[in-house]
């Protein structure tokens, strides 16, 4: 591995023989990079496999702390070897310097990937479907918030252009769009030099809201990774600009949240979709069935935090019920129109506050249960049928996490150790933030109790 990482790296700095820094990136459970900046011959470093980072980095909390209750077990934090992911290292256009990125993901002391690294959850899931000989092709598309730097209660960002602000739902409006248009060419030219295929820069139906598109891809690693540099190349972007892009869940109280959509096809041994075949739709009901039981458990991955949870309003078109159908975008899991070869669902329900990689393996093991099963998901809603909202997922973080705790499907394709482990870190999370005060309880308790 060693020597191609060498070959990569004398490549690059053929191309790129100006690079004085280097960010390297860990990929971690809450869909964020954390790393180091080094010098750029660091990368000799890496190519030794000298290169180390706490054991605990991958799953820190959001904030970045260690929780609460794993100190017992990780509490010393001791170092884990990092080895570069295979063709991430990519320039950084954004940078105020020449700078370089490689990503890299963690391993234990046998050198065998760690269990809490979300790329090795996936990658378990993903050996599920090989077994069955199957291969998920994979989109992602992002929903995120422009603000003005500096102000912690949300401000939208003004048009760079010095038109006035649209008001209210702008969605798919191109004036809107125009008035970003510097903005959105330099994410998408970003997005080219690291090798990001995005294939749409939307107006969303937000004010200062936009959605990033991916094209679909028949490596679900690749699909999560390339999700969660695309979310650094944006957000680098706008800060370069002075210009915070969220992904935050539902940032403000009066205006639509911002999702993370995925888009997902199977493909057999002869490289066909499934889904299109004879007895595709039966495949593809049994997959859906799959989907829908493990989705209240699942939530706890599509809604990682407090804030998640303000995302689910039924009336600004966030998934809240277990559902399915054609063409119908208030529903959970979404059939859109397309050909026969393209027959897929959309899985509507995550945040863009969750981790790309554990959003997609939870939707496959969801999957992989359904087609072992043959589960039926019952009977579909038409493209504008209303939904029935009797039975919602869970609408609270904390319920979430008991869901998760009391379930016995997911466990067998993430891993009982890990999901054990996203317990803990996030139910340190959830007392945490519980515990805090806020402005509203006095206002709505102080003067009257």
């Amino acid at each position: 591995m060693s020597e191609a990482f060498r070959s990569e790296v004398e490549e690059f700095m053929r191309v790129n023989p100006e690079t004085e820094k280097l960010d390297v990136i860990l990929a971690d459970m809450n869909g964020i990079f954390r790393g180091k900046q080094l010098p750029a011959k660091s990368l000799d470093k890496l190519a030794d496999g000298n290169f180390y980072m706490p054991i605990t980095t991958p799953f820190l909390t959001t904030n970045g702390a260690n929780a609460e209750k794993i100190l017992d077990d990780f509490g010393s934090d001791p170092d884990r070897r990092c080895y570069p992911v295979a063709g991430s290292l990519k320039p950084v256009p954004w940078a105020s310097r020449p700078t370089a990125q490689i990503q890299v993901d963690m391993v234990d002391k046998d050198d065998a990937p760690i269990f809490a690294s979300p790329r090795t959850v996936l990658s378990r899931v993903l050996s599920e479907l090989r077994e069955l000989g199957l291969t998920p092709v994979v989109a992602i598309e992002y929903e995120f918030f422009l603000f003005k730097a500096g102000s912690e209660t949300p401000e939208v960002v003004d048009p760079m252009n010095g038109m006035p602000r649209g008001a209210d739902a702008n969605c798919y409006n191109l004036d809107v769009y125009a008035d970003f248009e510097p903005l959105m060419t330099e994410i998408e030219q970003a997005a080219m030099a690291q090798g990001l295929d995005v294939t749409g820069l939307i107006s969303e139906y937000g004010n200062g809201q936009f959605e990033a598109n991916l094209g679909h891809v028949a490596d679900a690693m690749k699909a999560c990774d390339d999700a969660l540099l695309l979310k650094r190349v944006v957000r680098g972007v706008a800060h370069k600009h002075d210009l915070l892009a969220s992904f935050m869940a539902k940032p403000m109280p009066d205006e639509v949240g911002s999702g993370l959509h995925a888009h997902v096809s199977l493909l057999n041994n002869d490289g066909l979709n499934v889904f299109a075949q004879d007895d595709g739709e039966k495949t593809l009901r049994d997959a859906l069935g799959g989907l829908l039981e493990t989705m209240p458990a699942a939530t706890a991955f599509f809604a990682p935090n407090a804030n998640s949870y303000r995302r689910f309003d039924e009336e600004w078109f966030a998934p809240v019920v277990r559902n399915w159908g054609e063409n119908n975008r208030r529903l959970s899991l979404r059939l859109p129109m397309a050909d026969a070869a393209n027959r897929r669902f959309e899985h509507r329900v995550s945040g863009a506050d969750a981790s790309p990689h554990l959003v997609v393996a939870a939707v496959l093991a969801g999957v992989c249960h359904g087609l072992k099963n043959e589960l039926d998901p019952g009977k579909p809603l038409g493209e504008f049928d209303l939904v029935d909202f009797d039975e919602v997922l869970p609408p609270r973080w904390k319920m979430a996490l008991e869901v998760l705790k009391k379930d016995t499907v997911l466990g067998r394709y993430l891993g009982e150790e890990f999901v054990d482990l996203y317990l803990r870190v996030r139910e340190s999370e959830e007392e945490e933030f519980h515990c805090k005060y806020y402005a509203a309880d006095h206002t709505q308790y102080l003067r009257i109790l």
